[in-house]
């Protein structure tokens, strides 16, 4: 519509990286903490099925440590995986993001970060991305400062609210049908490694079937 106002996401937000991995931190104030990777931000939901740790100093927390409503976006790996934008909701304690996850912190008087991250799913905030990105051979990145110029399109937040309830219960579905095929796909692994390494033999599933 032509009455909202279009702003570059970075007038209405704060974007930060992640904790470089590979760091030698030690002594008393080291911290493990877990943290996200591109793999676990997916295309509108997280990937919590295998979640890794990281060290960091305790006084790096206030920088590293996610809040709730911080959104996710990737810098970048396949084109799928570019921005992406999905919202933090604090589902694991004292959680990190690496190097390669951005976190946007909106200005929630102007932005709601789950109308940002529906934003940056969109076709609109896809093509953006791509069009914006680094780009090899099957693979593209994004910087922050692309990301902060991300033009968004900023209704009242009364409509931006409408717009999410409009759209929540489709989202609510596929987050779920999103979770269970992490799921699933994680269960499916876990039977493979046990037929390759011999702890279930294939011809005792071949009896069972018989029986």
């Amino acid at each position: 519509p032509r009455d909202w106002e279009v702003t570059p996401l970075g007038k209405i937000s704060q974007v930060a990286g992640g904790v470089t991995l590979g760091r030698q931190v030690t002594g008393p104030a080291a911290l493990d903490v877990p943290y996200l990777r591109v793999a676990n931000v997916q295309d509108g939901y997280l990937d919590l099925s295998d979640v890794k740790t990281v060290r960091i100093l305790a006084s790096e927390e206030s920088r590293y440590i996610l809040r709730y409503g911080d959104v996710l976006m990737n810098e970048g790996g396949d084109f799928d995986k570019l921005g992406r934008g999905t919202v933090w909701e604090e589902q694991i304690e004292r959680c990190t993001h690496q190097n390669h996850v951005f976190r946007v912190r909106c200005d929630e008087g102007k932005l709601r970060p789950w109308f940002l991250a529906a934003v940056s799913q969109s076709r609109i905030g896809k093509a953006y991305f791509i069009r914006a990105s680094k780009q090899t051979t099957n693979l593209a990145t994004i910087n922050s400062n692309q990301i902060k110029a991300f033009r968004i399109p900023l209704p009242a937040l009364t409509e931006q609210e409408r717009i999410l309830l409009a759209t929540s219960v489709s989202h609510d579905e596929l987050v779920a049908e999103n979770s269970m095929l992490a799921k699933l796909r994680l269960l499916k692994q876990g039977l493979m490694d046990d037929l390759l390494t011999g702890r279930v033999r294939v011809t005792g599933l071949l009896e069972g079937d018989d029986g």
